[in-house]
Formats: structure tokens, C-alpha cells, sequence
């Protein structure tokens, strides 16, 4: 079954409390970094909805009926909506054919679960139509919306869901879980945890994908644009193949690095720690306000993605920003 995961414990524990005084809400938003494990605790709290024979603390039995349709993903009352194309939005007849799904009874005596994620990519009109069903939800029903970006969601839309908060535990937590998962270096674990910001399954992942060197290749790349050794167009055609999302996030820790170097004269707490050489060179030539300005511009794109933006362009002028920028 899905695990919980020790970070998970306090939520939980709020949710199974209030299943158990009957004041489960019909809509919960789950919010937090990327990496921080909400998808699983949907299907975690999923599990539980269904499970005939739960067992102490809410925990899936993972044996009984319920469990084994789940785990088949036949359960003819457990649904999820996706995008249809991986970085596509969610359209609305799928939010249309999802509320027809939910206006009818559940076909087994129990809950009635859904997971919506990530629920920042439906397109306003699926935004829309999705209310109706958040205001008249049913009996015995839960709509889980899961999402890294909640501010992308429209405020009809949050006003509607209890929101479910996930916060990265501390670096103690995080190291001692990374060490007993498949990492025995303490020195990648804990790189692996500030690019991560201390969300333990996006460290792990990143481990798996061999993501650090993937960065160092990056930040030399990223670092020979403004002496010009690298083209713009041509890395940009290079890395929107691989991984764009990363890449903004890697130079906004740069900058972001940049900008506490430049405004306290300290490296202390840097992302980037083992390139603290490149780092006060560069804090001590540019300009702090410009580096705020352009810090604002890599935000925004990097909330842009999940639209249908073009990739390729949004790199190229992020770069040729970053040559102009001093």
C-alpha cells in the first residue's frame, strides 16, 4: 500500500480525526513543494476511504475488497484526473465527463474518491466547470486537489477546498529517510537537499536521474554566457530537450545565492555552496536591484510552464537576459 511518510504523520492524523467526528470536508487542497510526497498521501488517504477493514490510525488493510479493486485500479468509485499529454493542461470535458461521474451514487457502500492533479493545470474553463461540483459534491465524497503552485488556482476554486499544508521537514529528518532509501553519501544527500529545499522525494529522485551533474553541466553553460563562449539560442535549443523546469529553478538559486552574497557580504546558507568561488566575483560586479529584476522575470516563467508557452523562446530570453544583465 502507499506509504505515509514520517513527514506525513501531523496531517494525517488531522484528517483521520476528522473522518472519525464525521467531519471530513468534501474538498481538500493539498499544497507544498514539489517533492514532499502529496500525490501519495491522496492515495494513501484514498485507500483508507475504501478499505472495509481499516486498521488502526486509518490505515488501508490492503487485503479486503476495496483494497484489491484499488490496487487492480478497477475500484468503480475511485477516480483521478490528469492532463491527457504530459505539460498539456486539463481540459474541460474532462472536468464535464469527471462531474457526470461524481453526480451519480457511489457502486460500493463507501466513500466516493477523486484526486485532481496538479490541479494548477486546468484551463479556466475546466476551472469553471468544476465548481458546481465542488459546491454539491454528494454523500460521502472527497475531492482531492494536489498542487505545487496554489496561486495559479482561481480563488473560487481555493475558497471551496480545505486546504491540507505540507512543509518540508528539517534537514535532520530528511538526511536520516535519504540514508536508509538508497543514498550512502552524506555529502550528495545533503546537495541533493538544498536544491531540493528539504522535500526528500525530490532529492531522491534527483539522485536516481543523476540531476547534480546535470546542474554542474548547467551552471558552466550558464556561466560561459556572459563571456560569450556559450550561444544563447544554441543552449537553449539544448536544454529545453531535457529539462527547462530545472534549469529556471537553477538560476533562480543562483541569483538568489547572488543576491544574499551582494546584500550581506556572506555566503552562509548559499544553495550553490560548492561554488562559492564563481559565486562572490560575480555578487561583487553586478548590480543588486538588476538581480531582483531579473530574479521577478525567472519566477514568472517558471509559473508560465505549466501553460502553452514556447519552451525553446522563454529559455532563449531568459539567457540573453542574463548576458545583459549587470
Amino acid at each position: 500500500m502507499t506509504p505515509i511518510y514520517p513527514w506525513h504523520e501531523a496531517q494525517w492524523q488531522a484528517v483521520q480525526q476528522s473522518f472519525n467526528n464525521g467531519r471530513l470536508p468534501h474538498a481538500l487542497l493539498l499544497v507544498g513543494l514539489p517533492g514532499l510526497g502529496k500525490l501519495a498521501f491522496s492515495q494513501a488517504l484514498t485507500a483508507s476511504l475504501v478499505c472495509q477493514k481499516r486498521e488502526a490510525g486509518g490505515v488501508a488493510c490492503g487485503h479486503c475488497q476495496g483494497c484489491q479493486l484499488m490496487a487492480a485500479g478497477s475500484h468503480p468509485d475511485i477516480h483521478t484526473v490528469t492532463p491527457e499529454d504530459t505539460g498539456k493542461p486539463i481540459k474541460v470535458d474532462q472536468i464535464r465527463h469527471f462531474s457526470e461521474i461524481m453526480s451519480k451514487k457511489a457502486q460500493m457502500s463507501g466513500y466516493r474518491v477523486a484526486t485532481i492533479h496538479p490541479a494548477e493545470s486546468m484551463n479556466t474553463n475546466a476551472s469553471n466547470a468544476l465548481l458546481k461540483t465542488l459546491e454539491e459534491p454528494g454523500e460521502n465524497t472527497l475531492i482531492m486537489l494536489v498542487t505545487s503552485q496554489p496561486s495559479l488556482l482561481t480563488a473560487t476554486i481555493r475558497s471551496r477546498c480545505q486546504v491540507i499544508e505540507f512543509i518540508a521537514p528539517d534537514t535532520k529528518t530528511c538526511l536520516e529517510w535519504l540514508l536508509q532509501n538508497g543514498i550512502d553519501d552524506t555529502l550528495e544527500a545533503q546537495a541533493l537537499l538544498r536544491f531540493s529545499r528539504n522535500a526528500p522525494l525530490a532529492a531522491l529522485e534527483n539522485h536516481h536521474d543523476h540531476t547534480l551533474e546535470s546542474r554542474s553541466e548547467f551552471i558552466e553553460e550558464y556561466l560561459d554566457l556572459k563571456t560569450g563562449v556559450q550561444n544563447p539560442i544554441v543552449m537553449a535549443d539544448k536544454w529545453v530537450k531535457r529539462q527547462p523546469q530545472l534549469c529556471i529553478r537553477w538560476m533562480m538559486y543562483w541569483v538568489m545565492d547572488l543576491i544574499r552574497i551582494a546584500s550581506t557580504g556572506s555566503d552562509k546558507g548559499v544553495v550553490n555552496a560548492e561554488l562559492v568561488h564563481h559565486l562572490h566575483p560575480s555578487a561583487k560586479q553586478l548590480n543588486l536591484a538588476s538581480l531582483y529584476v531579473y530574479l521577478d522575470k525567472l519566477q514568472s516563467s517558471l509559473g508560465l510552464l505549466s501553460s502553452q508557452v514556447n519552451k525553446q523562446m522563454m529559455l532563449e530570453d531568459l539567457f540573453i537576459t542574463w548576458i545583459k544583465t549587470r
